[in-house]
């Protein structure tokens, strides 16, 4: 038997907003936060780019990757966490983004690396992706369920688009399971306008997502202390004089996005926003 469902916070989120949005800034992601576009798991001093390996290696370790999967990597980004699956574990990956931009450039970088014959990338919306069965051992979404506004009906075709025995592995922002309060809610809401999240969902929903899915699930973890200085760490970067004078000369959409991460430290610290990681098996 599954909880009883939470309410979703949902926001307008324009699709062609989200792919400018990367189309336009993913040489600046690359230039200030390198190649993976997500937040970096924390134990000690570690540095920002091994913090992000350090997330990855969370989520592949509860998911236990088998070597040679094939895999889907929705919202790859500039490729980073589909070149580490296919380096660490030679895995196949295809990796599905909505920018034509970032799709080119990491196929250039699966070219330099030698990865050609492993990674390929695709320019698809997974709003509108019609998955084929049973087509791949591990679905991975790092970190980009967040711009999907009906996330219920994307982790059904997550679990069409998996082999039986196969994974899916996901982290993702989340709301608080419960109510918030007014002030909460404002933050949350600036928060969704300015980094182009449709929905976020609760701990608990994205549990019983994938149990109304049919599958299995193995890890639901809220890991936000591990997370939060991800924050901290952009925070700083927004104050660099080099990225703070190029925002300059971007449109107010990209200004409210760098003004936000402040306000991401605040929803994590005040438990308004969490971080989830998930894994979850078809029978």
């Amino acid at each position: 038997m599954t909880d009883p469902p939470m309410e979703t916070t949902r926001f307008h989120v324009d699709v062609d907003r989200v792919r400018k949005h990367y189309d336009r800034l993913s040489f600046l992601y690359r230039m200030f936060w390198g190649e993976h576009l997500h937040h970096g798991y924390w134990t000690g001093g570690e540095t920002v780019e091994r913090a992000q390996i350090q997330l990855m290696e969370q989520l592949a370790q509860r998911a236990e990757i088998p070597r040679g999967s094939s895999v889907l990597d929705i919202g790859c980004g500039l490729g980073g966490s589909a070149l580490w699956l296919a380096d660490q574990f030679g895995c196949q990956v295809t990796g599905m983004t909505i920018s034509p931009v970032q799709a080119r450039m990491a196929t250039r970088k699966a070219q330099a690396r030698g990865l050609s014959d492993k990674v390929r990338f695709e320019v698809n919306d997974a709003n509108h992706w019609q998955p084929e069965p049973k087509s791949f051992d591990v679905v991975w979404i790092m970190e980009s369920s967040e711009h999907f506004p009906d996330k219920k009906h994307f982790l059904e075709r997550c679990a069409i688009a998996l082999k039986p025995g196969g994974t899916l592995a996901v982290c993702a922002w989340l709301r608080r399971d419960g109510s918030l309060s007014p002030s909460e809610q404002k933050v949350v809401a600036t928060i969704a306008e300015a980094m182009m999240s449709a929905s976020l969902g609760s701990l608990s929903n994205y549990r019983n997502w994938m149990l109304e899915a049919g599958l299995s699930v193995t890890a639901a973890e809220d890991i936000t202390r591990y997370v939060e200085p991800t924050w901290a760490q952009c925070a700083r970067m927004g104050e660099n004089p080099a990225l703070k004078f190029l925002v300059r000369f971007t449109g107010g959409p990209t200004r409210r996005f760098v003004k936000a991460f402040p306000l991401m430290q605040e929803a994590y610290s005040s438990g308004a926003m969490a971080f989830g990681l998930f894994v979850a098996k078809k029978p």
